[in-house]
């Protein structure tokens, strides 16, 4: 990660390893299916709380997740023994959301979506769009949308070094195939050209905005989040301008049991001129990571980064173990 120190090479996002088998996520499908969602969480607890013991990383960083919350939002329970494993455990359960929604078992009627009408007069329009998602919530539950809008073509830019197992697992069982998933380490003039034409197309881009690639790490700018300064990567915005399509933002979070779809538009197709391209890409991260804090303080527990947000700005994770 260029001139970085060892500790935030190791602790990059990019770097924590993919955990599970093949044989585990069959395991733990079969038990779905047998015992439904019962005998599927009994045999994910104690794989959880081995985790959430032995995994510091993951463990320190929801501690210092939570201690912000708690500053920001005083009506958030200050961390406390447990926390952690509620925490991860919440994660966990979005596995079983995830297959339920590639195996149809949860549908459109299962869903609450707030802004619906965006995507409604996008694809009345045929104008493709650049959707700017998180690791709040659960994005895969909008694979539900699919039902009653099938013209909606989608492609999903993700990581997938360390996701592969469980890609190739939801393949075998029954994904969507008119969702595409598309590999971007990196994003270079090829693939920045690919989109382009999808756009064109009429298609939806989705990309996760809340993540520096290690690739590109300095390709980053400080906002405030949750009180304190956190870097954001600028490329999923830049590319957004460069592709002069509407930008939405959209957040799955649930809330009494049931998941609220929210699609919010942050900016217009407008194209813009090049000497204004760096003042958009300000306006528009500003406005994403102003909708990302607004919609974690909705759904505090739903935030999954499981590694050091903040450990560009400090390293006061190391300072305090105090939650385990």
């Amino acid at each position: 990660m260029n001139k970085h120190s060892p500790y935030e090479n190791d602790l990059h996002w990019s770097g924590v390893k993919e955990h599970g088998s093949l044989i585990g996520m069959r395991i733990l499908l079969g038990a779905y299916k047998l015992g439904g969602s019962g005998l599927f969480r009994l045999l994910l607890f104690p794989v959880i709380l081995f985790y959430s013991v032995f995994h510091s990383v993951a463990r320190e960083s929801s501690l210092d997740y939570r201690r912000r919350m708690h500053s920001i939002n005083p009506q958030f329970p200050a961390p406390a023994f447990g926390h952690s494993f509620r925490h991860i455990w919440s994660f966990a359960n979005t596995l079983l959301d995830k297959l339920a929604v590639w195996m149809g078992k949860i549908t459109r009627d299962d869903v609450i979506v707030h802004g619906g009408e965006l995507i409604d007069d996008l694809l009345a329009r045929g104008q493709g769009a650049v959707m700017l998602i998180s690791h709040l919530g659960n994005f895969e539950v909008c694979q539900a949308l699919s039902e009653s809008r099938p013209t909606l073509q989608l492609t999903v830019l993700h990581h997938t070094k360390h996701a592969e197992k469980f890609n190739q697992f939801l393949d075998s069982n029954g994904r969507d195939t008119r969702v595409e998933f598309m590999q971007v380490s990196e994003l270079d003039v090829g693939k920045a050209m690919v989109l382009s034409e999808k756009i064109s197309a009429g298609h939806f881009i989705a990309i996760s905005a809340d993540r520096v690639p290690i690739e590109n790490a300095n390709r980053a700018m400080c906002k405030n989040f949750l009180g304190h300064p956190a870097n954001f990567p600028t490329g999923p915005f830049v590319l957004a301008n460069t592709l002069a399509a509407p930008v939405l933002s959209i957040q799955c979070i649930k809330q009494n049991g049931v998941y609220n779809i929210y699609f919010e538009l942050l900016r217009d197709g407008t194209k813009l001129a090049r000497k204004d391209r760096q003042a958009a890409t300000d306006k528009l991260l500003s406005a994403y990571v102003e909708n990302l804090e607004h919609y974690c303080l909705k759904a505090p527990w739903q935030w999954y980064n499981f590694y050091p947000f903040w450990q560009q700005q400090n390293t006061e994770i190391n300072q305090s173990n105090q939650d385990a």
